[in-house]
């Protein structure tokens, strides 16, 4: 009951506050305290009351229960209660949220101007449920100024628990588009409110999120210690919510190591959980989860029935972003078991979904609006603390002159090092943005060749490489320029890196190594997957034309590259010498006529000096079997 507790203390909240703040750690108590309520509380309720009542129906899916309180609220409106109307439409919003009807849920939401609500109450419930629903449309920019709303709606409130579910929100958004530091900041702030306010049920949303954070920054080792930390504080909650998430993560942990006879059992008790709360939102990330756990165990028609399923069911609740990640997971696990044909499929449908979700345009806009944000909370602040000092000068202005003048310095010398800090901040972070964007190609947004030098070459570029390196180029570029101008080649370069990103996989290093070339560092994989991998590519540049003001361009690559450690080598080539390979190869593929590639199957060598010669003379390297060139993945 840490949050009750917690919440009680927040300036002395209404029965109503005390219920909303419940359901969010524990939905099945929040009705057990509505059902506490007075005969004349029920009867009688102000539509904020029902606005929450309705809220934790629709989280335990009462659905007569939700239709009774919208009934209820529909009456109070018609008799000119503009509250009962604005609650109506939350309620009715957030039912269809829960029941992942995200397109709908929006919908209902536009007919209420925030800035028209009453209470701050009112406008955090309703600019959490806006933001979360953009959230889920993988609208993030539209999204993230609502959430930082109710965040800053909290904070005016002096209300820890909002302010702290505020934060978990923006951790999530801030994940879901790749801000994993940010994130990181969120979510450890958010562990210190949690453990200072004893809520076991946000400490599992935040490990719950630091696992998703290691996990896409591929630390298995940090995702598995968060996701048993988080078991570990569901059940210290007591609530079955909380511990029905705790175990779906576990499930999805084993899973990715692939120890799927433990990810089975872990999503077996989740699923009677999940099923007897009815969160509709968990079911189908259980049945995935299951799914994928039979295909890695051999049971493929099983498996294939359960994740079609939860696919279908994300994109039938408009949740794009769910169905991205899905289609994802299932595509590797279909490859990992050996189902080529099906995998490629499913890495097409992933592609369609990848080119309708956030842009690497988009992206940049996101993050620069969020760190407007931070800049105008950080000024607020500045100013609450200039208000506060002033304030408390004023109220002591009774006292003797020697305590005013040492107050006076105290004000001036804190002003200072706040003006001081803020301004090592601003520095620091205008910094951060300039060496973000040196090292960024600002057409495509991938990684540059000068990042690749000081980041990857002079640490790892003379180690033996282990993995597989390929140079893309793009084919008969100059053409395209010179038909229909630059803009035009602009727009299949950003188009075709876009391709090829959502053709690797996220661990891979993708790097525009120059003009219309590219680089891509794998990390170790089987000949066999290498050369899956170079036809998705292949497949993904050729398969549509690049449309640009109404004209179709169509679009080829040709692709050098090999596996390493390589056959016949005796001596561990190392990555400088792996690229000058690859790029040989390249060439090769371009001059048999482009849109295939040359995979370097084997190079006889047993020294440095052996394999510069062969660089040089790739071509009669090539012919006397020092090397061995494989040819694959011509259109023709």
């Amino acid at each position: 009951m840490g949050v009750l507790v917690a919440a009680a203390a927040a300036a002395d909240p209404t029965v109503a506050d005390r219920i909303e703040m419940l359901d969010w750690s524990d939905p099945e108590r929040a009705v057990q305290l509505i059902g506490a309520l007075t005969l004349a509380e029920r009867q009688m309720p102000d539509p904020q009351t029902l606005e929450i009542l309705g809220m934790v129906y629709a989280d335990v899916h009462r659905d007569a229960d939700v239709e009774a309180t919208l009934a209820r609220l529909r009456l109070a409106a018609e008799r000119g209660e503009k509250s009962a109307f604005v609650a109506e439409h939350y309620v009715r919003a957030y039912s269809l949220y829960q029941r992942d009807q995200y397109a709908a849920a929006n919908a209902e939401l536009s007919h209420v101007d925030i800035d028209s609500l009453a209470t701050r109450s009112e406008r955090y419930r309703l600019a959490i449920l806006r933001g979360n629903t953009l959230r889920m449309l993988s609208q993030a920019e539209a999204a993230l100024p609502f959430l930082e709303q109710g965040l800053d709606l909290a904070h005016e409130m002096h209300d820890d628990l909002r302010g702290l579910h505020a934060m978990l929100w923006l951790a999530r958004i801030y994940t879901n588009t790749g801000n994993f530091d940010r994130a990181s900041e969120r979510l450890e702030a958010a562990r210190v409110l949690a453990t200072a306010l004893g809520d076991e049920a946000a400490l599992v949303e935040i490990e719950g999120c630091l696992s998703d954070v290691a996990d896409r920054r591929g630390d298995h080792a940090a995702e598995r210690r968060s996701s048993l930390a988080a078991l570990e504080h569901a059940r210290r909650s007591g609530s079955n919510k909380w511990l029905a998430h705790a175990l779906i993560n576990l499930g999805d942990s084993y899973l990715k190591t692939h120890d799927y006879g433990e990810s089975l059992r872990y999503s077996k008790q989740a699923l009677p959980m999940v099923m007897r709360l009815r969160e509709s939102g968990d079911e189908p990330i259980v049945l995935f989860n299951e799914g994928l756990a039979y295909i890695g165990l051999g049971n493929i028609k099983e498996g294939e029935r359960l994740a079609e399923g939860a696919i279908g069911e994300s994109l039938a609740g408009a949740s794009l972003l769910n169905a991205k990640e899905l289609l994802r997971e299932y595509a590797d696990a279909l490859e990992r078991a050996g189902y080529l044909m099906m995998a490629i499929q499913v890495y097409h449908r992933y592609d369609e979904a990848s080119e309708k979700s956030m842009s690497v345009t988009r992206q940049k806009t996101f993050l620069e609006l969020s760190a407007k944000f931070d800049d105008e909370r950080r000024a607020r602040e500045l100013e609450l603390l200039r208000r506060d000092n002033a304030l408390k000068v004023s109220e002591m202005r009774g006292q003797r002159l020697q305590l005013q003048l040492i107050l006076a310095g105290t004000l001036f010398v804190t002003c200072i090092c706040a003006a001081l800090g803020w301004g090592v901040a601003r520095v620091r972070r205008a910094n951060n943005r300039l060496r973000f964007n040196s090292e960024r190609d600002a057409l495509t947004g991938l990684r540059n060749r000068r990042y690749f030098n000081e980041h990857v070459l002079t640490v790892d570029g003379a180690r033996p490489v282990c993995g597989c390196v390929l140079l893309a180029d793009l084919d008969y570029f100059k053409k395209i320029n010179d038909t229909w101008g630059h803009p035009a080649g602009d727009a299949v370069l950003a188009t075709v890196s876009h391709r090829l990103s959502a053709a690797l996989r996220e661990s891979d290093k993708l790097v525009r190594w120059g003009g219309e070339e590219f680089l891509a560092v794998l990390d170790p994989i089987t000949p066999e997957q290498a050369d899956i991998t170079v036809d998705r590519l292949l497949q993904a540049v050729r398969r549509d034309p690049v449309l640009w003001n109404g004209e179709s361009i169509a679009c080829t690559i040709s692709i050098g590259y090999g596996c390493f450690p390589m056959a016949g080598a005796t001596m561990g080539i190392s990555l400088d010498s792996a690229i000058s390979l690859v790029d040989k190869a390249l060439y090769e593929a371009k001059r048999r006529g482009r849109d295939r590639a040359c995979l370097i199957s084997s190079v006889c060598v047993d020294d440095e000096r052996e394999l510069t010669v062969i660089s040089a003379q790739f071509e009669s390297a090539a012919a006397d079997r020092r090397i061995s060139l494989v040819e694959m993945g011509s259109a023709a």
